[in-house]
This record gives structure tokens, sequence and C-alpha cells, in this order.
């Protein structure tokens, strides 16, 4: 099974309501967005305190926004994971379990990214105690300057590996919304076993639409129109991106299937 990506772009036309919920996920987006306007109309009342607590609350109220949107991605691609054969979209009503979906894919998310955060850390640890910011590296040893680069190229390898991966683990938690699924490398090597080219795929294709969105959303915010549109573009492309997650893994548990399946030979 090869990955559809025309398939990707139109499924979600299958829902007849897919426009509203299309709306419904753009708009709350747009208010994650506009909600830090808020804060500053403290400032321009020249009142420090009111800014203050109205940055915290509109913190607040965008960071959950943004766990319902990524909550309800989330839940998009299980559904597709789940059943091929029902094309309706999750609904916006279950407000509270979007959140909390979310909020596993984001406590997934920050796990998997531990490993580059920590030889990040050590990495800006060398670079304070070797080298000197202010007078440059000229006084350091030859010695020194290569523990350097070598830190360097490490985390510079790293980095690539995650972004690399990081379709792969997600993936692995659209199948089955657990955290740990961020971190399961058994779950991910059963996935891409017999599926390497599909991955390819998927990685080539990831790296296309967030070409295209970043062009896009460019383009737009140079009109006030264009800043209330890029919301729904990437509204548009997240039910694109579920779609193709569900796919590779669905393409994954039927070569797994094939293997299993006994030759009539």
């Amino acid at each position: 099974m090869d990955l559809d990506f025309e398939k990707a772009l139109t499924y979600i036309a299958k829902d007849s309501q897919w426009v509203n919920k299309l709306l419904a996920g753009s708009g709350i987006m747009l208010a994650a967005i506009v909600v830090f306007i808020f804060p500053f109309a403290a400032i321009l009342m020249g009142s420090v305190k009111s800014f203050s607590v109205m940055m915290i609350l509109s913190c607040i109220i965008s960071v959950v926004l943004w766990l319902a949107v990524s909550g309800y991605v989330c839940e998009t691609a299980y559904r597709r994971i789940q059943n091929r054969e029902d094309y309706t979209l999750p609904d916006w009503t279950k407000f509270g379990e979007l959140i909390v979906l979310g909020f596993k894919y984001f406590l997934g998310y920050i796990l998997y990214f531990v490993p580059l955060i920590v030889f990040g850390l050590i990495f800006m640890g060398l670079f304070l105690l070797i080298g000197n910011p202010f007078t440059g590296f000229h006084h350091i040893s030859g010695f020194s300057y290569g523990i350097l680069v070598f830190a360097c190229a490490v985390v510079l390898f790293l980095y690539i590996l995650t972004l690399i991966f990081l379709p792969l683990m997600m993936s692995a938690f659209f199948a089955d919304k657990k955290i740990l699924s961020f971190v399961s490398y058994k779950k991910a090597a059963n996935l891409i076993r017999g599926n390497v080219s599909n991955y390819v795929t998927l990685i080539v294709l990831f790296i296309a639409l967030s070409i295209l969105t970043s062009i896009i959303t460019s383009i737009l915010c140079v009109t006030v129109v264009g800043y209330i549109l890029f919301p729904l573009i990437y509204m548009y492309i997240y039910f694109v991106i579920s779609e193709l997650c569900a796919q590779f893994v669905v393409s994954a548990k039927t070569e797994q299937t094939d293997e299993n399946t006994p030759s009539s030979c």
C-alpha cells in the first residue's frame, strides 16, 4: 500500500460538515493568536499591573486553545487509522477531551526532544566553559577547539536525526494516543519495518508541505485579510498531515499482515 497524496488532500470533503469543522478549527487557531493582542491594550492605558495580569491570562487561554487544536488533529488521525471507511471528522463539542489529548501529545513531543535538549545544554556548557563569547576562540588550545567542534557536530547530527524521525514517532502516537509511544522505539521499528519507501515519501511530503505553507503564509501576512486566512491554511494542512500519517500506519499494518499470511504455494 503506497501513500495516496491526492486522497490526503480531498478526504475531508467526504464529511458533509467538513466546512464547518474546518472553519471552527481555524477560528480557534485565530483566537489563540488574537488573544495576545488584548494585554497590550493595558499598556496603551498606562497600566503595567493590568498588563501583567492580562498577559498571564492570555498565555493560559492561548495554550489551552492550541492544545484543543492539537488534540483535534490527533483524534482525526486516530479515527482514520482505526476505520479507513469512516470519513467523518471529529466534532468540536468534546472540547475538554480534545484539550487532554492535546496535552498528552505535547508531553510526548517534549519527551521525544529530551535527548536533543540534554545534548544541547551540554554543548552550551562546553561553549561557556571553554570559549568566551566576548573575546572569541583565538585564546583556546587546538584540543579544546576540537572538543567544541566535535560537540557541535554531535548536536547537529542528533538534531537532524530528531527531525527525520519525528513524523515516525508522531505516527506511533496517533496509532494509540499513548504518551510513551513518542519514545517507543519498538513501535517505531514495527512501523518502519518493510515500510521504508512509504516513510521516505512521508518525509518528502512533510518537507514539501512545510515549504509550501511557509511561502503561502508569507504572502498572506502582507495584508490584514491574510492574517485572518492563514489559520485556515494551517488547519487544512494539519488535516492533510494527519491523513498521511494515518496512511503510513495502515500501510505498516498491511505489510505486517501480508508477511504473516502463509503462502498458498
